[in-house]
């Protein structure tokens, strides 16, 4: 078996030292736990420090007989320094194993949260093995990050989806449990929206080559980076509906949305007269002049500056996604009495939690509802004693 265990004499108090060959190299460990191994009794079936020594042996030579089993990756560093964490090691696999499955955008954001957050955590805050990761060490991370609740949030998340990847490859025997999601406080605000007079005024300030792909996104409840890889042959005009199967990550074209579903979306009726307007240049649905993309399409930084500067003619202040995604979303609730259950069916949600809050109605809209079917004085009828229908008097007997 590999390793062997020695006796140092070269010191004033001799100590007890395992010795590991790797890599050309022998590493001479002589601490276990952070304490030295030192010679206690000549006899080395009494004495503490040898047996020490062939417990560290014995830990050594069982992580590296799973190494050859191919089941965890051999870190000698996890012996050799007192503050070892395999999270950190373990942590940059995971990203490298995960990064041919993410889209560009999804690898950069975990990669964030990896290199500015998990690993400065695990190396130099709280130096604990993967195995020992606990909803304690969680509550840690989650008060430890800067930032705002979904700031945290975000980060924790990254670590949760790296635990359930180390227990599917059998790494870790359970998942520890996570904070709950009141401990981030995260304000649920109402969604930030335009009400359609207000959207009509920037459209208006809009440039007229740019209307037919803001309104694509407004009638359809679609995503920018969907309207800029859409191709032409993603119309079917047999069927008039559009065929969602492409989406931009981080400005990277990439074959599959950022749900990975396919979306058929029939073609709205009030988009038929902007896409007579379009320009047959490209294979890409939606061109812009300005464009130095592949086939003059559309990129978000042109498509921003447009829309900002309509807003600004406007005299509005909201970003793209908001003022055409949401703000349609919202108005169908809000304005045209729609249903969330209708609302998740125009939009295609997967799931109907996504469309709550769009019915978090304005003001306007909440004094309606209140003052609905109230009766007037002048209108109650004569010897009543003057509440309103279906209340009654606490000293009625």
């Amino acid at each position: 078996m590999k390793g062997s265990v020695y006796l140092d004499k070269s010191q004033k108090s001799p100590c007890w030292v395992v010795s590991w060959p790797m890599n050309g190299k022998r590493y001479k460990i002589r601490r276990y736990n952070g304490n030295i191994m030192y010679q206690l009794h000549e006899d080395k079936s009494r004495d503490v420090g040898f047996k020490t020594a062939n417990k560290l042996l014995s830990l050594i030579q069982g992580d590296w007989e799973r190494h050859q089993r191919k089941e965890i990756v051999f870190r000698i560093e996890k012996f050799t320094k007192e503050r070892y964490t395999d999270v950190v090691p373990y942590l940059e696999e995971w990203l490298e194993d995960c990064r041919p499955n993410l889209t560009p955008g999804g690898y950069i954001k975990y990669r964030s949260d990896v290199n500015n957050y998990l690993i400065p955590f695990f190396r130099d805050e709280c130096p604990i093995m993967l195995h020992e990761i606990q909803y304690d060490t969680t509550i840690k991370l989650m008060n430890w990050v800067p930032g705002s609740g979904k700031q945290k949030k975000n980060v924790v998340d990254t670590l949760k989806t790296c635990m359930r990847y180390a227990l599917k490859s059998k790494r870790i025997n359970t998942v520890p449990l996570f904070p709950e999601k009141k401990l981030y406080d995260i304000q649920d605000n109402p969604p930030i929206w335009l009400p359609s007079d207000r959207f009509w005024k920037v459209i208006e300030c809009l440039d007229p080559e740019h209307r037919p792909i803001i309104m694509w996104l407004y009638l359809h409840l679609r995503r920018p980076g969907e309207a800029f890889a859409l191709l032409k042959e993603d119309y079917d005009p047999q069927e008039d509906v559009f065929t969602i199967r492409r989406g931009v990550s981080n400005g990277y074209l990439i074959d599959r949305t950022k749900t990975g579903k396919e979306h058929k979306i029939p073609c709205a009726t009030a988009f038929k007269p902007y896409m007579k307007q379009l320009p047959d240049i490209s294979k890409f649905f939606f061109t812009c002049s300005e464009s130095k993309s592949e086939g003059k399409r559309y990129t978000g930084k042109l498509l921003r500056k447009y829309w900002n500067a309509a807003c600004e003619k406007a005299g509005e202040d909201i970003y793209l996604y908001r003022g055409t995604k949401t703000s349609r979303a919202s108005q169908m609730i809000n304005e045209l009495g729609m249903s969330t259950h209708d609302l998740q069916i125009a939009g295609d949600w997967a799931s109907h939690d996504s469309v709550k809050h769009y019915a978090r109605a304005n003001i306007a809209k909440k004094r309606e509802l209140i003052d609905r079917q109230v009766i007037p004085i002048s209108a109650r009828v004569p010897g009543t004693s003057g509440h309103l229908p279906g209340t009654f008097s606490k000293n009625k007997k």
